[in-house]
């Protein structure tokens, strides 16, 4: 490492990302396209969205070195910097993360570590201002902080593909022998996404209840604002809790009764034992919906991709809002 080895390791005890809560967590690195080491285009990313768009982008390509830092199957909202994974962000060409209050990490590690290139998600695409529209259990925390960006953005499929745009041409950029496979590719997943946005947009056109209540939190403000959706949920998508309140279900209960919903809905990854109860309760069916943060390790290993999480998305939500 570049860096004194006694400031990267108080950093690395004292540091957590893109999750926004403040748990400590042990992470692992992921590597993709296995590279020429001594020739290699070094890549690190956050979290899963901009991997993936990332590992579009550079397929086939023969000497990038493409780094997760978030380990597959972990919860993003307690990860917590290690010493490997600030010397990988030193080391890297360029380093991806998402940005705003829950990134203030980052500015912290970039004190000591020296990438060559960096990029936050929240500066490549309009953002929104975090909302407690919707958010029964809304944090004292968060009333303080109006005005903050909501963070989520890759939850839009227009944002993906701006994203992935945006992410093409900084590789191009750093690496311009390949340039036109990282153009050529990049078009392809975009096409592919926006196939997806024209499905959703086709059938929410026709759908007259667009509520949903999400017995979790919400990451979906980006993805709701598309395409009209009204969300209900338990706390905001950067909420650190974890444990919904008895008086929040019943709220959460009321919402479904009211709007004669079938369905309540919790993210990948996370427990369902509060919407298991709500849905005893009221009739209705718990369904899984993706908010991309991250995926499991089988499904990784898999190579299931950004797109793949959403078509499943709509085929949850074609099922349950038809």
């Amino acid at each position: 490492m570049k860096k004194i080895l006694a400031v990267l390791l108080a950093l690395a005890l004292v540091l957590g990302f893109a999750g926004c809560a403040k748990n400590k967590n042990t992470n692992e690195t992921t590597t993709a396209n296995p590279a020429d080491t001594g020739n290699a285009l070094n890549i690190v990313c956050t979290i899963f969205p901009q991997y993936d768009f990332v590992r579009a982008i550079t397929k086939d390509v023969k000497g990038v070195e493409l780094k997760m830092l978030l380990a597959p199957g972990d919860e993003s909202h307690s990860y917590s910097a290690t010493l490997e994974d600030i010397s990988a962000i030193d080391s890297a060409d360029l380093f991806i993360y998402v940005g705003g209050e829950s990134d203030e990490w980052v500015k912290d590690v970039l004190k000591t570590a020296s990438p060559k290139k960096t990029i936050a998600l929240v500066d490549l695409v309009k953002t929104l201002e975090e909302s407690d529209e919707g958010i029964i259990a809304a944090e004292k925390e968060e009333e303080e902080e109006a005005g903050a960006a909501d963070e989520h953005v890759w939850t839009s499929l227009g944002n993906a593909i701006a994203i992935t745009e945006a992410l093409q041409k900084a590789i191009s950029e750093l690496d311009p022998d390949n340039a036109q496979t990282y153009k050529t590719n990049a078009q392809a997943y975009e096409k592919e996404i926006a196939d997806i946005d024209a499905q959703f947009t086709a059938f929410l056109a026709g759908v007259k209840n667009k509520t949903i209540v999400i017995a979790d939190r919400n990451p979906f403000r980006y993805f709701c604002e598309e395409y009209g959706i009204k969300a209900v949920a338990a706390f905001s998508g950067c909420s650190s809790n974890n444990e919904i309140p008895l008086a929040v279900q019943n709220e959460l209960i009321k919402a479904i009764k009211d709007n004669n919903l079938k369905y309540v809905y919790v993210i990948e990854l996370n427990s369902s034992n509060y919407a298991d109860s709500i849905a005893s309760q009221t009739g209705a069916e718990k369904l899984v919906l993706n908010s991309f943060h991250n995926l499991s390790k089988a499904d990784f290993e898999g190579g299931k991709t950004y797109a793949d999480m959403m078509r499943e998305n709509y085929e949850t939500l074609s099922k349950s809002m038809a």
